[in-house]
């Protein structure tokens, strides 16, 4: 039982994420996997710690920044990333912008709407370190690494981050949120003040939007590299103790719940190998105590109590070691489970850290097997996720590709695949609206227990049953459609015109059947609707609304705001 799978399997892999409890070993084995897989499979590796408290730099005597240094080892590069030093950058980029685009005069406001930002954002639980690891994906789009290994913060920050694909869709939510709240402040400015707005206002306004479209797009990346089952391993490290076999099992069940594979367990500080046996441990007290041993006393007495404390250690360890083997987790990776014997030397240092890393194989790859490095350096940047987030089909294992296809309103779809959300998948229904490029999600509706229901789901979760029929003019015929829009009755705009093209936009709005649904389905946003219909500037004391963000964020994007 060893590491070599891994290394036999180095060339399909990106990522490597090494984690487990704290004080286990953990930053000592990932840098001896990093050595291992530059050394024997001609990989360019960069390993990367996201821990707060790093230890890289201990590991290696060799000091680190947050940017690629070698440490003396061919084919890798080491760097220490602050989390949360880099998520107070991202954080203090969104203040800079706030004066450009508050304007003279609206400071205040604007402040308080990025404190708001920021405290939505900072609020997310594992967002520094993904904000982290997006930051280290693009050293892999660099094409600089072939591979990345992450030595990450203790068990608790790593659970925290396993939760990101579940909390991201809330998290990006309210990035969306805070952008159509902020634009729609601006451009209510706009209708109140007049047209003229500077030049900076608009180039922030361009930033600000780019900014949280990449924002976006690299915690949605993170999302993907953890959920990729052909890219990414994780390897956990634990010893041979209660708590920590304990916590290792948990991190197991936690790992696969979130579609994270794990594939190997790295046992560290075994003694079982060199320890007496419970019967040698007698025999050797029984001769010190008859004195056939020509040692001296107070020599002897170290002997036995030394070989009494290896021996304890030894049968706690085969107990633990033995319920690690038993665990429903662990029985399709039993291959996996690396045992590492204690050292009597200290592993620091490039000369320790490779004799340290041959306890973890038996048959590595020659570095002839491997992929060999080009040494005439990376070829151009490649992008990871991207066909994903694009909405584009993406490759199959053997390299196949489905037909492309973009969903066009009033085409059949079946719902497919919805892990959190089972109950909808079979069911057939309609899209109506098209691939938002911001979400990227589509609208769908569908018929579920007798009540009209509109989805917004991702290109991967439904799947073609027939495209829309068309009539003349290449137009839809509405009742072609199985559901029928939920109805929405709102009175009338008040007489006047009150806010001018704005409330145009809006009167067009209502007639979205997206907008239509969510106004339908929840009487609150109805309330507001009627409110603001009676009296356009009440839009104003909505836009700090959480509940009304969902519905904000929407109308803006139809707005193109």
């Amino acid at each position: 039982m060893s590491l070599d799978s891994l290394l036999h399997s180095a060339r399909d892999l990106k990522f490597i994420f090494v984690g487990g409890k704290g004080g286990v070993g953990k930053t000592t084995s990932s840098s001896a996997i990093a050595t291992l897989l530059s050394q024997h499979c001609n990989r360019r590796v960069l390993l990367v710690s996201t821990d707060p408290a790093h230890s890289l730099s201990d590991a290696f005597r060799c000091d680190f920044t947050n940017e690629p240094t070698s440490p003396g080892v061919s084919n890798l590069e080491v760097m220490e990333i602050d989390p949360s030093e880099t998520m107070e950058k991202e954080l203090g980029r969104w203040a800079e912008l706030a004066k450009d685009i508050a304007g003279d005069g609206d400071e205040g406001n604007m402040a308080e709407k990025i404190g708001q930002f920021q405290e939505w954002l900072s609020g997310i639980p594992g967002i520094d370190e993904a904000t982290a690891l997006s930051s280290a994906i693009r050293h892999i789009e660099s094409n600089k690494y072939d591979l990345i290994v992450f030595d990450t913060a203790p068990t608790g920050h790593t659970l925290k981050l396993l939760g990101m694909p579940d909390i991201l869709q809330a998290g990006i939510e309210k990035l969306q949120g805070w952008q159509s709240t902020l634009w729609g402040y601006v451009d209510a400015l706009k209708v109140m003040g007049g047209s003229n707005t500077s030049k900076a206002r608009l180039d922030a306004k361009s930033e600000v939007a780019s900014m949280l479209e990449n924002y976006k797009r690299g915690i949605q990346k993170v999302a993907l590299m953890l959920q990729d089952q052909r890219r990414t391993r994780f390897v956990v490290v634990c010893i041979a103790e209660y708590l920590s076999v304990s916590e290792t099992r948990r991190l197991l069940v936690e790992l696969k719940k979130n579609r994270v594979r794990a594939s190997h367990v790295v046992v560290n500080q075994l003694v079982v190998d060199s320890a007496l046996t419970k019967d040698e441990l007698v025999e050797l007290e029984a001769l010190a105590e008859i004195g056939s041993l020509a040692v001296k006393q107070d020599l002897l007495s170290k002997t036995v109590h030394a070989c009494r404390l290896s021996t304890a250690r030894k049968a706690i360890q085969e107990k633990y070691l033995s319920q690690l083997k038993a665990f429903p987790e662990t029985q399709e990776i039993l291959d996996g489970i690396c045992e590492v014997p204690l050292l009597a030397e200290e592993v620091t240092g490039n000369d320790a850290l490779r004799r340290f890393a041959q306890y973890m194989v038996r048959n590595p790859p020659a570095a002839a097997d491997g992929e060999a490095t080009d040494s005439s350096g990376p070829g151009g940047p490649v992008k990871l996720y991207d066909d994903q987030l694009d909405g584009k089909p993406a490759g199959s294992e053997d390299g196949a590709c489905e037909e492309s296809w973009t969903p066009t309103r009033g085409d059949t779809v079946k719902v497919d695949g919805l892990a959190k959300s089972p109950q909808y998948n079979g069911l057939e229904g309609v899209v109506v609206s098209a691939l938002n490029p911001e979400t990227n999600r589509v609208g769908i509706r569908i018929a579920y227990e007798g009540q009209s229901k509109t989805l917004a789901l991702q290109m991967k979760n439904i799947v073609l049953v027939s495209k829309a029929k068309k009539r003349k003019g290449g137009l839809k015929d509405e009742s072609d459609d199985p559901v029928s829009p939920p109805q929405v009755s709102l009175p009338p705009p008040p007489a006047g015109g009150q806010g001018g093209q704005p409330m145009s936009k809006a009167m067009k709005l209502l007639d979205d059947p997206e907008i239509k649904a969510m106004i339908e389905s929840n009487p609150r946003f109805k309330e507001a609707v009627e409110d603001c219909l009676a009296n356009p500037m009440n839009f104003m004391k909505y836009l700090g609304d959480p509940e009304m963000s969902p519905l904000i964020t929407k109308a803006m994007s139809k707005m193109n705001f």
